[in-house]
């Protein structure tokens, strides 16, 4: 069952992202184990740390928040994290002073679009877009 936010100001009114377009290698440092509704999709939310730049761009230390959308367009299936896991992505950034804190989240920076068309999630030898 899916809890709801509304508004989470993860992306503009246009519904298009905002931030800069990032691809880390990382570990899963927390799993949430309900889904979430934001804006009529559900998203499962985890925390990754230790993000290792894929893309050129800087790495990060601490822990980020990451929504990842399950409906609505999204990658269609709940992904079976497990903290201390390494995982791989690809999506929408935001820093910590850009984005909105929220229950799962407690102002940390944030990765989401981490499906198709520009992102993507790569866990266990498997492609979730």
């Amino acid at each position: 069952m899916a809890r709801d936010y509304h508004d989470m100001h993860l992306r503009a009114s246009d519904g298009s992202g905002r931030g800069e377009l990032r691809h880390v290698s990382a570990t899963v440092s927390r799993v949430f184990p309900d889904r979430y509704n934001h804006d009529g999709a559900e998203h499962q939310h985890i925390w990754i740390a230790q993000l290792q730049a894929l893309d050129g761009g800087n790495d990060y230390a601490g822990n980020v928040f990451v929504a990842i959308r399950i409906t609505e367009g999204g990658i269609g299936q709940d992904i079976p994290f497990e903290t201390g896991a390494p995982v791989e992505m690809q999506g929408d950034w935001i820093p910590a002073d850009q984005a909105t804190a929220g229950d799962d989240d407690p102002g940390l920076p944030v990765l989401h679009f981490t499906h198709r068309p520009i992102g993507f999630v790569r866990y266990e030898g498997e492609e979730y877009e």
